[in-house]
């Protein structure tokens, strides 16, 4: 399972001083006498955060999640269908047992559309729990050019005053590039939310993922192998182990919704 990553907070991620000075000779000289580029100061990390405080899509997960549900009721349902019958000559003078054919062959239709429905779905979400873990990596390099976008902007604030000169009385530009800095830190802390949220869900994510693949690989092939024996054969341990590896799958596949429902 993934780790969750903890969130250092912005104040305290190590800063690269001459990043800092950077900034302030490449952006905060720009904003002194320019209110549009004060506006508009560290834009490109916010937008380049926002673009990627996108997670794995829940409406994915519950489909699986549901297909999951659907399963489990139609191995319940199993032993109505698959069980090997006898019939007399009246009962195939009636036709039932074309009937108990037919519904074995309706049975294994159901279940076959649902194994390969899950199957579809769960690739789907692998995609997506990749392309979640990729952008939390990449907003927490944004997380860290924020922090230094932060900093130069604080520390340039204290120290503008000692090599600017005559400065108006009216000038506001320490009250703006304050409301700035305050916009961006509430920013950031909305963002690193939604950061913490997208990382639940790649979780619950994943352990459906991977207690459906467990079930996938191993328990589906060899409840389907135990059912072609059991039609082969109908002595009383291939039955047992019929219900055995049905009751293993059926098992893991509730297991895999703990943490959804």
């Amino acid at each position: 399972m993934p780790q969750m990553i903890v969130l250092i907070p912005i104040k305290d991620i190590m800063l690269d001083r001459e990043k800092i000075l950077v900034i302030q000779r490449d952006d905060l000289l720009l904003v002194l006498n320019d209110q549009y580029h004060l506006n508009h100061y560290a834009d490109h990390i916010v937008q380049a955060q926002a673009q990627r405080l996108s997670g794995v899509d829940p409406y994915l997960t519950n489909q699986l999640s549901q297909t999951i549900e659907q399963l489990i009721q139609v191995l319940s349902d199993s032993k109505k269908y698959l069980k090997v019958r006898k019939f007399n000559a009246l009962q195939k003078w009636l036709g039932i047992d074309i009937e108990y054919g037919a519904g074995q062959i309706e049975y294994y239709k159901k279940l076959e559309f649902l194994l390969a429905k899950a199957n579809q779905l769960s690739q789907k979400l692998q995609i997506e729990i990749e392309k979640s873990r990729k952008r939390i990596e990449e907003i927490h390099l944004y997380r860290d050019e924020m922090a230094h976008y932060i900093s130069a902007a604080e520390s340039f604030l204290n120290e503008y005053p000692k090599f600017v000169k005559d400065i108006h009385p009216l000038d506001n530009f320490s009250e703006r590039l304050s409301k700035k800095i305050m916009s961006l830190m509430t920013l950031q802390a909305n963002n690193d939310i939604a950061i913490t949220q997208m990382q639940l869900s790649e979780q619950i994510a994943f352990t459906l993922l991977d207690r459906f693949n467990e079930a996938q690989q191993i328990l589906i092939p060899a409840w389907q192998y135990y059912v072609k024996q059991s039609h082969q054969s109908v002595s009383k341990t291939d039955l047992e182990k019929l219900d055995h590896t049905r009751q293993d799958l059926i098992s893991t596949l509730k297991k895999s919704l703990e943490k959804i429902t």
